[in-house]
């Protein structure tokens, strides 16, 4: 990001709304548990243990990025629109 001009003071905050993803995350002990997953998905961990991520909870209704993963109705792709500072016409 540096070399694209933006500072980088700080850890990138990842916004879910899935708390037992947040959970995981913080929690290395959690990662014998998860038979579903591949091992190659476990770097988040590793990030948030050195402090480059930071997992932020974020209610699911205030999630700005369903526009991108989901079929909205016409009031929630509004209210996402907003939530991501653009403007509609």
């Amino acid at each position: 990001m540096e070399e694209l001009g933006y500072d980088v003071s700080g850890p990138s905050l990842l916004q879910m709304d899935n708390q037992s993803a947040i959970a995981v995350s913080k929690n290395p002990e959690h990662h014998g548990r998860l038979k579903h997953l591949s091992l190659h998905l476990f770097w988040i961990g590793d990030a948030v243990q050195e402090g480059l991520i930071v997992p932020v909870f974020v209610p699911t209704q205030d999630m700005a990025a369903d526009i991108f993963t989901k079929a909205l109705d016409h009031f929630k792709v509004q209210k996402c629109v907003a939530m991501l500072g653009l403007t509609s016409t």
